[in-house]
């Protein structure tokens, strides 16, 4: 391979770095500031409060992450965790720990469904996954006969996010487990460097011999068990399952994901800067309550902004790359 070949790869490398480490360094700018302006912050109930937070949306943005760096999007996240809530909430009632299980298999299947018609119907995963967000939301409202349904508050699933280890909210740590594996199965298993391949070059990813309907299949399928699982801890969170709940969830995962550094292109990024993402977002939302006078549409609006800047950003390396080829 010649110096110029090799130019735009080291530079994408370096710039990836850098994106990385601004996202770091943003995270650390908004604690610092947020400390300084509300004492309130750095203490343990408010970060405690934090991670009880962004724990359902993390597990929604590591499922994201996989897809992304497939080449893919997944739109239907927060409706299938709408359905898992209410799905949940339903066998809290009589059905005991298939409350716990059933609406994990219930996101299984729905991200089943959106790899199908992804890799046979070859739909594009816009159009699949945008249809199976309102296919997904409407069977929310059916299970839930268009009304919050109530947990059963002697249920095991009533208890999950109550629960406290050694001060540290299970929820969070049932995130970090997961972000872990994640991080794991990405950047050390043959499944996950597949992605990367895919998500670079699907063509050249097939001349290698790799079979990608098949990795679509498992990458929609992690994003949807994902999401169930999400649905289901946000029940146990709330005491219901409401079919409006998880609204807008798609657009802060693919938010958190970018943020943190992974292209929305596919074939690039970290599946353990995907936490930066997530906790700057989480941090936003906490400052904007802290404050009190101002709208949470002010927290979309820096999301916004700061997602506006990372993707102009991937977009000038992208030009650079062509320019340097």
């Amino acid at each position: 391979m010649d110096v110029k070949s090799e130019t735009p790869i080291r530079k994408l490398d370096l710039v990836g770095r850098i994106q990385s480490q601004a996202s770091l360094g943003t995270l650390v700018a908004l604690c610092v500031i947020a400390s300084f302006c509300f004492p309130e912050f750095p203490r343990q109930l408010n970060l405690t409060n934090i991670v009880r937070q962004i724990s359902m949306t993390g597990l929604v943005s590591i499922g994201m992450t996989f897809v992304i760096l497939s080449g893919g999007i997944d739109l239907s996240v927060g409706s299938t965790a709408a359905a898992a809530s209410v799905l949940a909430a339903r066998l809290s009632r009589e059905f005991g720990l298939m409350a716990v299980g059933a609406p994990i298999l219930l996101g299984i299947f729905i991200g089943a469904v959106n790899g199908m018609l992804i890799t046979r119907a070859r739909i594009p995963p816009f159009i699949a996954t945008l249809a199976m967000m309102l296919g997904a939301r409407g069977l929310a409202f059916i299970l839930a006969g268009g009304e919050p349904v109530g947990a059963d508050p002697s249920s095991w699933l009533y208890q999950i996010a109550k629960t406290d280890l050694l001060g540290f909210p299970c929820l969070g740590i049932i995130f970090l487990l997961t972000l872990g594996v994640a991080i794991v199965v990405a950047r050390y298993t043959g499944f996950g460097r597949s992605l990367y391949a895919i998500g670079g070059n699907e063509e050249a990813a097939v001349m290698m011999g790799l079979n990608v309907n098949h990795k679509k299949m498992l990458v929609y399928m992690i994003c949807g068990g994902l999401a169930g699982a999400a649905g289901m801890l946000l029940t146990s969170r709330i005491n219901s399952g409401q079919p409006t709940a998880a609204a807008g969830w798609e657009l802060t995962a693919i938010a958190a994901v970018v943020i943190g550094g992974t292209s929305l292109t596919g074939g690039r990024g970290k599946m353990g800067h995907t936490l930066y993402g997530v906790l700057i977002l989480g941090v936003i939302s906490n400052v904007i309550n802290l404050e009190g006078t101002l709208s949470y549409w002010y927290a979309n609006l820096i999301t916004g902004v700061l997602l506006l800047a990372v993707v102009l950003l991937q977009s000038r390396i992208a030009g650079g790359r062509i320019r340097d080829t």
